[in-house]
């Protein structure tokens, strides 16, 4: 079996998991009268992954249709190339990555959650990305206005308060 048919079978097990766990997410008591309870944050995953992954399933079948025509010996070449292309991950930058998240959990609640994540964002992609493609201004722009986005959408649309930590 070539890897897109594993794709197509992973993506529809994703899209069946994303429709039992909205299903799942009903039964979940509220205990609030205000309009974000217990069962919005399962729900709104459970969408996330299902849009996901009906965009996995269009590409695995475009990819399908697009390889079609070629014989297996070309599928089996074009998979060593990927293999040899694909970027190995050091332990360094997976127990760095850890460490940056038990040190932004720990620090939430005292400095907040605008400073903390902006922090936490740019020193991530500054860690994640090759040191070629290390750009600065780009990781900064976008630790910023993802944070306020989020900081944003979290206190005027669904009303609940992040920690505020020195910002008061």
């Amino acid at each position: 079996m070539i890897r897109i048919n594993k794709d197509i079978v992973a993506s529809a097990f994703l899209i069946l998991f994303s429709a039992v766990m909205f299903a799942a997410s009903n039964n979940i008591m509220k205990l609030t009268v205000s309009k974000v309870g217990a069962d919005f944050a399962p729900k709104l995953v459970a969408i996330g992954i299902f849009i996901l992954s009906v965009f996995y399933l269009i590409n695995s079948i475009k990819q399908l249709k697009g390889s079609g025509g070629e014989e297996a010996g070309e599928l089996e070449q074009g998979a060593d190339e990927e293999k040899k292309e694909k970027k190995k991950i050091s332990p360094m930058s997976v127990l760095a990555t850890v460490g940056l998240l038990v040190l932004y959990v720990a620090l939430l609640p005292a400095i907040g959650f605008l400073i903390t994540t902006v922090v936490y964002l740019f020193v991530q992609m500054y860690l994640l990305a090759d040191k070629k493609e290390r750009k600065i201004p780009l990781f900064l722009v976008t630790s910023v206005v993802t944070s306020v986005f989020v900081y944003f959408i979290f206190k005027s649309v669904f009303h609940l308060m992040l920690p505020a930590g020195i910002l008061g």
